[in-house]
C-alpha cells in the first residue's frame, strides 16, 4: 500500500469526507484528492500534523501496510552496517546516498546516512560539503522523528560535532545545551535502580565513559 492509499485508508476509516479531513488541517479538499491519488506527497512539515491528527507514529503512517518495506529497509541497513563495519565508509555512504530518495521520509535511514557523513567528512580533506549533509539529514531526523525515539536526541549530538567542526561554536553549545544531561543517562539510572552484579556492571560502563571522555579532555 502507497502513501496515497494509506492516507485514503485512514480517512475512510476515520469516517471522514475529503472536505471534513481538509478542514481539519487548513487545507483545500482538491489538496487531499491529489494526496490519495498520488499525484502530489504531503510535504515533510505536514507529517508530525498528519500522524498526530491520527494518533499513529509518522512511521505507521509512511507504512501502514508496512511487512514488505521493513524487510526491505532492514536488508538495506544490514549491508550499509557491514561496510561501516568493515572500513568501507566510502562504499557504505554511496550505498545508501543513491538510494535515499525511496527512503527519504524514513526516521532510521536519514539518521544513518548523516552519520555516514559525519564519519566520512573526518577522512577528508575536504569535508565542509559533507558536514553540512550530515547537519541537513540531522535537521530531517529531527522533524520525522519528533522525540518519538532517541534518534532526536542521537541527530542533536550529530549536529552539533558538525556545527563544531565547521567552527559555528556558538550555534553548537546552544543546541547542547537542549540535550538531556549525564543524569538523565540510562548508566546513572541502572546505577539507581539495580543491585549486585547488574549495578556494577552499570557503574563500570558509566565510569568507562568517563574515562574515555577525560582521555579525551587530556
Amino acid at each position: 500500500m502507497n502513501l496515497g492509499n494509506n492516507l485514503r485508508f485512514l480517512r475512510k476509516n476515520h469516517n471522514l469526507t475529503q472536505e471534513e479531513l481538509a478542514e481539519a488541517l487548513g487545507l483545500s479538499p482538491q489538496t487531499i484528492s491529489k494526496w490519495e491519488n498520488g499525484i502530489t506527497s504531503p510535504d515533510i512539515s505536514l507529517l508530525p500534523l498528519l500522524a498526530e491528527y491520527y494518533k499513529i507514529s509518522i512511521d505507521e503512517l509512511l507504512q501502514y501496510d508496512s511487512a514488505s518495506r521493513k524487510a526491505e529497509l532492514k536488508a538495506l541497513a544490514g549491508k550499509v552496517h557491514a561496510l561501516e563495519h568493515s572500513g568501507e565508509l566510502e562504499k557504505a555512504y554511496n550505498l545508501l546516498h543513491g538510494e535515499i530518495e525511496k527512503w527519504a521520509l524514513s526516521v532510521s535511514m536519514n539518521h544513518l546516512l548523516g552519520s555516514l557523513a559525519y564519519q566520512l567528512a573526518k577522512e577528508k580533506a575536504d569535508r565542509n560539503e559533507l558536514l553540512h549533509e550530515a547537519i541537513r539529514q540531522a535537521d530531517k531526523t529531527i522533524l520525522l522523528d519528533q522525540d518519538e525515539t532517541g534518534r532526536s536526541i542521537q541527530a542533536k549530538m550529530l549536529k552539533c560535532y558538525c556545527l563544531h567542526e565547521l567552527g559555528q561554536q556558538k550555534d553548537a553549545v546552544k543546541l547542547a545545551h537542549t540535550l538531556p544531561s549525564l543524569f538523565s543517562s540510562r548508566e546513572v539510572v541502572l546505577c539507581r535502580i539495580c543491585d549486585g552484579v547488574e549495578r556494577e556492571e552499570a557503574v563500570r560502563q558509566a565510569n568507562g565513559y568517563l574515562k574515555e571522555l577525560l582521555e579525551e579532555l587530556n
